[in-house]
């Protein structure tokens, strides 16, 4: 069987020698293919390449989009750690005035005592949207239970001014209302009110509108001054450096009744402030509603 043939000519140029070469039918076929091959493989690794291309850049992207989800993830987890910080503070003064208005055995159905020594239940959301709704929901409580104090206390407005809302000086809480050592010779000890540091000489003021019971020397207390405010409230202040006031005064909130001092038995210049109520010591700190 003959062969076929085929005869290519090649001139360089118009003046030079001619070359021809001559190729089998099969040779060109071969070619063929393997032109057709290579083009073939290079498109499809040219798809692949570009593939590849938009899936690195896709997975940039997501990337980028991903730190910038964890970044507005972390504000917002700082914030709703600030609204929570926030909500707490706002709960624990409801909560003194919840005792100022009268209101800690009055219950709100679903909720605790309204104002009551117990703060609105917390439980810690997973998501931030259910964080949200969290904080919505306590602010919610919070806002019914300072209705219920606002119109309390405006029906008890004489009574709120001879209850002891004021701290009676600024200063340095040094000692809270319960167990601790004794200063002097550190066996554990009630301790029935507060102790606030301050310099001698600072200021000591009424708490809140009330009568002097006694002003004068006490044993333990030093100088000392005790208020009879009504409704079965009494304070004392003790360790002063002076008195400002004589028994049977009528005083007003924020009135001068002394001077921080160190007399009797104390350790340095401080004031010891107590609350009673019907003649039993209470923590003055549940009254207290403004900072030392």
């Amino acid at each position: 069987m003959t062969r076929k043939t085929h005869t290519i000519i090649f001139v360089p140029h118009a003046r030079a020698r001619f070359r021809q070469f001559q190729v089998s039918s099969r040779f060109l076929a071969g070619l063929a293919s393997f032109v057709l091959l290579s083009v073939m493989v290079g498109s499809l690794f040219t798809v692949l390449w570009f593939r590849s291309f938009q899936k690195n850049r896709e997975m940039s992207a997501l990337e980028a989009e991903n730190r910038d989800l964890r970044g507005r993830a972390a504000t917002l987890n700082s914030r709703l750690e600030t609204i929570e910080k926030q909500l707490a503070e706002f709960e624990d003064r409801t909560r003194r005035l919840s005792i100022v208005a009268g209101l800690s055995g009055i219950h709100d159905p679903g909720t605790g005592g309204v104002g009551g020594l117990t703060a609105i239940p917390i439980d810690r959301p997973a998501s931030g949207e259910a964080a949200l709704q969290e904080a919505a929901r306590r602010g919610s409580l919070l806002s019914s239970r300072l209705g219920l104090i606002e119109a309390r206390l405006s029906s008890q407005a004489d009574q709120l001014s001879l209850t002891p809302t004021l701290a009676p000086a600024t200063g340095i809480l040094s000692a809270g209302f319960g167990s601790r050592p004794d200063p002097f010779t550190g066996v554990p000890e009630f301790h029935t009110g507060l102790d606030i540091s301050a310099p001698a000489g600072h200021r000591i003021v009424a708490p809140a509108s009330g009568t002097v019971v006694r002003a004068g020397w006490e044993n333990g207390y030093g100088r000392f001054v005790q208020l009879a405010h009504g409704f079965g409230i009494t304070t004392y202040y003790g360790h002063m450096e002076a008195i400002r006031v004589a028994e049977g005064q009528r005083v007003r909130r924020g009135d001068l009744i002394g001077l921080v001092g160190s007399s009797g038995r104390s350790t340095g210049p401080h004031l010891h402030y107590e609350v009673l109520v019907d003649g039993k010591p209470v923590n003055p700190l549940d009254y207290i509603t403004n900072a030392f």
